[in-house]
């Protein structure tokens, strides 16, 4: 069974939205060493890396609403085609390799 490796962040109105082209929410998510590790490997055996997010409506103890993101790691399910009859997975691909990839992750 694959190990679900999973990070957070929380997602505030934009306090200094002044412009209609600024953002209306702000946040950062720090990507951790082993959701990294995870992406990498899943690069390096030539699947598509993604993160799967579920996103909550909150309120912070000083009553402002915010959004609570969960990210976690996966592997995309394999994409089907229409054959006529149903649908059929996709065959897969040779992975293709990027040349700018560095192969030598320091973690």
């Amino acid at each position: 069974m694959e190990q679900r490796i999973k990070t957070d962040c929380a997602v505030f109105p934009n306090k200094y939205k002044d412009a209609p082209n600024k953002p209306d929410l702000t946040g950062e998510v720090i990507l951790t060493k082993d959701i990294m590790r995870q992406l990498v490997t899943q690069i390096k055996e030539g699947k598509e890396a993604g993160l799967r997010l579920a996103i909550w409506d909150r309120e912070s103890k000083a009553g402002n609403p915010y959004k609570y993101i969960s990210f976690e790691a996966v592997v995309p399910k394999p994409k089907q085609e229409y054959n006529g009859g149903g649908y059929q997975k996709k065959a897969a691909s040779a992975p293709k390799v990027d040349p700018e990839f560095n192969d030598d992750v320091p973690f």
